[in-house]
């Protein structure tokens, strides 16, 4: 009640801002995926307070947003319990709107959003289309986290607009929401770590696609009577083309193609024996990959198959589903196969069953990439170096995937030592002639690889 007539102005003046703050329901968090098996849709997600259908608008120019698309289902919310701390965390409304008709190698400029609020302007360069010699360059990363190291990793990757999509390989925010903070030496255990690592990577992810695959982080199941749905945060905030792709478990496992790539992403945290719809999943997507089309395939997991480091040595989730699942990838031939887990690089000679192979096998290049800058800090320590392990380092920092045409890829391992980052493992990875399999040539000198990137992308 008002109590004078003098009260009346200040109460009118409260309500205003109330419905202000109300209505002004800015989208956060902003990130970008590729929508389908190719380039010609991106999904659009973000978190708001209020459960709103929401829309992007977009076009070809800055401002001025030719088309739109709406959402199609509800927005997403989730409760989130922990049996070592009180209360319910509440998330957002996680929207997922996809935009269609994607001109390749275009660049778009996007808002999203709703009724109650719509974001600034972002804008990405959609990738190329699919087919045998088109260039595309790739970040990748895994065990990213949210230290000052994960930021300058971060930044690193967004200096370089040329790298126009990123692989995450699993373990995203660290929120660990389902640990004991007192058995992780007091740290922060909470879904709100989700939040802000959306925020944290927001100029990146909204304005470069990121395809993710769940590592050990992203289950969070812990015991009753704490939640008991494992990847409840990581399947509602993210959308990945499985559907697209025939697979039938959300985001956890799924593929793609873009450019002259087919990419296959894996749940090593999962069921993977050889009657498991995973397992069904891949050996049928495997089956259906055109060489002629996308020649290069490259997969992705979170822990690796081949590691030297003593950290995370002979897990279940890396002993297992390699004795399931490896001979699968050398009977396609399967290029290269990214992981995280180990918080260290290590690049392999082309092996399969602990034996180190010939250029023209068909054997796969395994590259652990877990040093993105996590708070568990490094990997320190290795057993030795096997005869298949081609090199090893213990730097935080990313990697880099060109693709140059259907013969010649290069990739670089950069550590994040310095303000710009510094390239310490550099190979081609070359296809041997109307051969099966990939052998890795030393880079010299970089500048003229460089170059002939950009001469290749002139085609797009």
């Amino acid at each position: 009640l008002i109590s004078s007539p003098s009260m009346f102005p200040r109460f009118l003046a409260v309500a205003a801002l109330l419905c202000a703050v109300h209505a002004a329901d800015v989208p956060t968090q902003v990130h970008i995926a590729q929508g389908d098996v190719s380039p010609t849709s991106m999904v659009v997600s973000w978190v708001s307070t209020l459960p709103a259908l929401g829309f992007v608008k977009f076009g070809t120019s800055s401002g001025s947003y030719s088309n739109s698309a709406s959402e199609q289902e509800a927005p997403l919310q989730y409760n989130f319990t922990s049996a070592y701390q009180p209360g319910v965390y509440h998330s957002g409304f996680n929207h997922h709107v996809k935009i269609q008709g994607l001109q390749p190698a275009t660049r778009y400029y996007y808002v999203c959003g709703s009724a109650n609020g719509q974001s600034q302007e972002f804008s990405f360069m959609n990738n190329p289309h699919v087919g045998p010699e088109v260039a595309i360059s790739f970040a990748v990363t895994a065990d990213l986290g949210q230290t000052s190291d994960s930021k300058n990793t971060m930044q690193h990757m967004l200096s370089d607009p040329s790298m126009t999509m990123t692989l995450l390989l699993g373990d995203l925010s660290y929120a660990d929401a389902a640990d004991n903070p007192a058995s992780k030496g007091g740290v922060p255990c909470t879904q709100t770590r989700w939040d802000s690592w959306g925020v944290m990577m927001e100029p990146l992810a909204a304005t470069n696609p990121i395809m993710y695959c769940p590592g050990n982080h992203e289950m969070e199941l812990g015991p009753p009577p704490g939640t008991q749905i494992p990847f409840l945060a990581y399947q509602t905030r993210f959308r990945m083309p499985f559907k697209e792709s025939g697979a039938t478990n959300g985001n956890l496992y799924f593929s793609f193609n873009v450019a002259s790539v087919h990419v296959i992403m894996l749940n090593s945290f999962m069921d993977f024996s050889s009657d498991s719809p995973q397992y069904k999943w891949l050996s049928n997507d495997l089956q259906q990959i055109d060489r002629s089309i996308t020649p290069w395939v490259v997969a992705g997991m979170h822990a690796p198959w081949y590691n030297s480091n003593s950290h995370h040595q002979d897990e279940p989730e890396e002993a297992n589903m390699r004795t399931a699942m490896e001979s699968l990838l050398h009977q396609y031939s399967v290029d290269v196969v990214f992981a995280g887990h180990v918080h260290a690089y290590e690049r392999t000679h082309p092996v399969f069953n602990n034996i180190t192979c010939k250029p023209t096998d068909g054997c796969p290049t395994y590259i652990n990439i877990g040093d993105g800058g996590n708070r568990e800090g490094h990997a320190l320590g290795w057993i030795g170096q096997p005869s298949w392990s081609a090199f090893q380092g213990d730097q935080f920092g990313h990697g880099r995937l060109d693709i140059i045409n259907s013969t010649h890829a290069l990739w670089g391992w950069h550590t994040i030592l310095n303000p710009e980052s510094q390239v310490s493992d550099s190979v081609y990875l070359v296809h041997s002639s109307g051969k099966k399999g990939v052998t890795a040539v030393p880079v010299d000198p970089l500048s003229n690889v460089r170059q002939l990137i950009k001469e290749t992308s002139a085609h797009w």
